[in-house]
């Protein structure tokens, strides 16, 4: 038994849940494994800690992704591989975390587009938590007599995304200007290009669980991709637009402002970025 005169007083004053959220997805199309015990509600949420805080300020690791996931880890430990949560959860999850970490409310500075005049807004963070509590993914696509499943990705799965899209613009920016050739520096801009939509192309791929038609059902990511790229552009433009909708609903809710000065009312947007939403305490 540990002597009681060698334990240290500041181990009472470890950090404390600050506040508990429900996980907005419900864990509905997350994988197993993802929460501790598969609870998606009531989950505790810790404040940051001061490497926290930092990593959140470390480029490459914003850009990898690792600085959201060690955050994750670290200030919701019930999220046992923050790589699988889906796209839906992560914009609560960040919010919960600011909040446990600076306060229930952020601060955020928007020029008036009437008068130009730029104001500071005080923004209630509770108010986006309880807007994705409201959310509704829609799963499922009628186009002509084939019914399609599609699932919200993953937060690894856009992050590679990312990845390999924010590499193509580097060498559109960096390395095609070194190109002395005008028609070597055309040809390589445009692959380019073709490469960055393409990436696109993949996440939407990606979104398609499986495709049911006259009772039989396919679930092969490889049979489903042939098959719409072999077929009419309406089954794709169907699919494109059921997921573009359904990243509209999920999006962060614009706020109404006022200004102080001339009293115009519009909206702002708030931005998630993590660089800056994690630097403004």
């Amino acid at each position: 038994m540990e002597n009681s005169e060698n334990v240290s007083p500041l181990k009472k004053y470890r950090r404390q849940p600050k506040l508990f959220i429900d996980i907005p997805s419900g864990g509905k199309y997350t994988l197993a494994n993802t929460f501790y015990n598969d609870t998606t509600s009531q989950l505790a949420v810790f404040s940051m800690t001061a490497n926290d805080e930092i990593l959140f300020k470390t480029p490459d690791a914003l850009v990898s992704g690792s600085a959201t996931v060690q955050n994750i880890q670290s200030c919701i430990p019930s999220i046992t591989n923050p790589w699988n949560l889906v796209t839906l959860d992560i914009d609560s999850v960040l919010i919960a975390i600011r909040m446990a970490t600076y306060g229930p409310t952020m601060n955020v500075n928007s020029k008036c587009p009437k008068c130009r005049v730029e104001n500071t807004y005080e923004i209630d963070l509770q108010s986006f938590i309880q807007h994705y509590q409201t959310c509704v993914y829609k799963d499922t696509l009628e186009v002509e007599n084939f019914t399609i499943k599609t699932r919200p990705i993953t937060y690894k799965e856009m992050t590679e995304n990312q990845k390999q899209t924010i590499a193509f613009q580097r060498a559109i920016n960096i390395d095609v200007p070194k190109i002395k050739d005008e028609k070597e520096r055309e040809t390589a801009t445009e692959t380019l290009l073709n490469q960055i939509a393409n990436q696109a192309v993949k996440l939407i791929y990606a979104s398609i669980a499986s495709v049911e038609v006259d009772g039989e059902l396919e679930t092969n990511p490889k049979e489903i991709e042939e098959w719409i790229e072999g077929n009419d552009v309406s089954i794709f433009r169907a699919v494109k637009n059921h997921i573009e909708e359904n990243s509209k609903t999920w999006r962060i809710p614009l706020k109404d402002v006022q200004c102080g000065e001339c009293e115009h009312k519009f909206k702002i947007n708030v931005s998630l970025d993590q660089s800056d939403f994690f630097g403004k305490g």
